[in-house]
Order: C-alpha cells, then sequence, then structure tokens
C-alpha cells in the first residue's frame, strides 16, 4: 500500500468522498485554491498553489514527498467549457492558454504526469466519459479518446487530452473513467440525482433525456477503486459505472419511485433533437462506460437502481 498522497481537487464532488473514505494510514496532503477545512474535511497537510501556474504545479509536484498523486481537479461545466472552444484545432496556443478548461482538464494533467514519471511517482488522473461523441457507447476501457469534431465538446475534448498525456507517461500512471457521478450530499456541489430530487420537490424539474445512454456512477465506488490502485502498481484505464445502462429520464423515475413519488409529471426530451439544433453544446448520445477490467478484478459497482434508493434514504424524500 502505497502511504503518502498529494491531492489534487480535494473538495470536488468525488475528491471529497475520497478524503473522507481513504484508507486508515495515508498521509494526505491536499494543494489546490480551496482548504478542505471549508467543507469539513481533514488532511494531514494543505499547500495553496494556483493549479493553473505550470511553474507551481510543478514544484508542488517536485518537492512533495507522496509517493501517489491524485487528481481530481477539473472544469466539469460542460457548456461554460464550450464557450471557449476555438474555431478549429490544431489551435493557436494563445486561444489555448486563455481557456480554463484547456489548462484544468488537458495541461495540468500532463504537468503533473511528467513530473510523476521523473520522480518515479504513482499518478491517477480522473476522467469521464465526454471523451466519446457517443457514436457507439457504453464504451470499452481501451477506447481512446474520440478525435476532434463536431460531436465531441470542448470538456470533453480537453478531458481526452488530459488522459492521453497522463498514460504517455508511464506504466505508473492510471486514468478512472466515471459517467454521471452520484453521492450522498456534498454541502457545495449539487450532482445531478441530487438537482432532480431537489427540482422535483420544488416543482421546478426540467424535462429529461429519454433517449441519451449514461451509466451513472457511484462516488463511493471510485473511493474504493482508488484505493486497490494504491495496494498495487497495476496502471491504465478503469471505468467505474452502473453496470446496468439507463437514460437521465429511466435514472430519475426510478429514484422518485423509491422514494414512493409519482413520475406522472415528469417531462420528456430529446437528446438528438437538442443536438440537431445550431450552437448546442455536443453531449454523448450513446454514452456510457463497460466495466471489463472491474470484473476482472472481482469488483462489482453499485447499480443505479440501488444507487438511488440509497440517496433517497439518506436525503429524505423529495
Amino acid at each position: 500500500m502505497r502511504r503518502s498522497l498529494l491531492i489534487l481537487g480535494a473538495t470536488s464532488l468525488v475528491g471529497s468522498d475520497f478524503v473522507e473514505r481513504r484508507p486508515r494510514g495515508l498521509v494526505c496532503v491536499a494543494a489546490g485554491r480551496t482548504h478542505p477545512a471549508s467543507i469539513g474535511l481533514r488532511v494531514d497537510g494543505f499547500v495553496p498553489t494556483s493549479l493553473v501556474d505550470e511553474e507551481a504545479v510543478r514544484r508542488l509536484v517536485r518537492d512533495s514527498s507522496a509517493d501517489t498523486v491524485v487528481n481530481f481537479a477539473a472544469r466539469t461545466d460542460v457548456d461554460g467549457c464550450e464557450s471557449e472552444r476555438p474555431d478549429r484545432w490544431p489551435s493557436d496556443p494563445g486561444v489555448l492558454a486563455r481557456s480554463s478548461a484547456w489548462t484544468l482538464n488537458a495541461e495540468l494533467p500532463r504537468w503533473v504526469a511528467e513530473e510523476c514519471a521523473a520522480r518515479e511517482a504513482r499518478f491517477i488522473q480522473l476522467s469521464t466519459d465526454y471523451v466519446f461523441d457517443g457514436g457507439r457507447g457504453p464504451y470499452a476501457e481501451a477506447e481512446p479518446p474520440s478525435p476532434w469534431g463536431p460531436r465531441v465538446s470542448w470538456y470533453g475534448y480537453s478531458k481526452g487530452h488530459g488522459e492521453i498525456a497522463t498514460l504517455r507517461s508511464g506504466p505508473l500512471a492510471s486514468v478512472i473513467r466515471i459517467s454521471f457521478p452520484y453521492r450522498f450530499g456534498h454541502p457545495q456541489k449539487p450532482d445531478f440525482l441530487r438537482t432532480v430530487l431537489r427540482r422535483y420537490a420544488e416543482g421546478t424539474l426540467f424535462p429529461l433525456y429519454l433517449d441519451q445512454g449514461i451509466t451513472p456512477t457511484w462516488i463511493p465506488d471510485v473511493s474504493a477503486i482508488i484505493a486497490r490502485l494504491l495496494a498495487s502498481d497495476e496502471g491504465g484505464t478503469f471505468h467505474v459505472a452502473s453496470p446496468s445502462p439507463t437514460t437521465p429520464f429511466d435514472f430519475a423515475a426510478s429514484a422518485l419511485r423509491a422514494a414512493g413519488r409519482s413520475t406522472d409529471g415528469l417531462r420528456s426530451s430529446s437528446l438528438e433533437a437538442e443536438l440537431a439544433r445550431p450552437g448546442r453544446t455536443p453531449r454523448p448520445l450513446h454514452g456510457g462506460l463497460r466495466i471489463d477490467r472491474l470484473a476482472l478484478m472481482e469488483f462489482h459497482p453499485l447499480d443505479y437502481l440501488e444507487g438511488g434508493r440509497r440517496v433517497v434514504a439518506q436525503e429524505g424524500k423529495p
């Protein structure tokens, strides 16, 4: 078991869960803009660092005594990222430098991966099924990120480059892809399912896609897989997702049924029709992830039906 960790993005939706659940005996130092104590997390140290400053990040990793770096930091606002999308690719370096999505999602993993490789430290990078264009999901672990094109969002494309840089750095690097992550309450960051339950209770629930394929990720499963990886030197790409695919509409409906609520008022919409309209942010239509490597590890991620039931039980009925 690797015993010392440097965590980037410790206060994020996924990162905070791992910090809370991390195996005993790990020395965990966080780095970034926000101190974990601001959301009630306990760590063994904190290094204030700008994660968009290349030299600061490289110096942080070089000077750290941690034998593993885990990066949860990213810009995940898909529509906000799209506003920074270049007109063409390859793009002018100046355009890329002004894109926070590119810096956090593509460059930050590269900086960390290169410095980890230089000192033979382990690196674990979080990624997403949005690296794919949604033409034929669910996707296997060996599937590379989709190339530049109109069906891949700038968020997904930048995350794909982060994956490539991570895996290129050597055998001690790992990528964990997830899809529609959800969990029990985070004090600041709502996820898809809790947003649906809250807006249902408020009577402001938006129409939900009935034709988008997803495999929602129970976030505690991500924390468990990271703990397993810390106990080995196995690298490469891992998918953590529901073994059963669903759609946003059906995911929401199953959670509401688990809460004993009527689904008669749920409104559906079509992502395919949405994507046909000009100016819309690309999203994978047939997305989601296969979990073949986890099956070989005899690890069984939580199915979205049971996950919805657990969230309802913990958060209360809407």
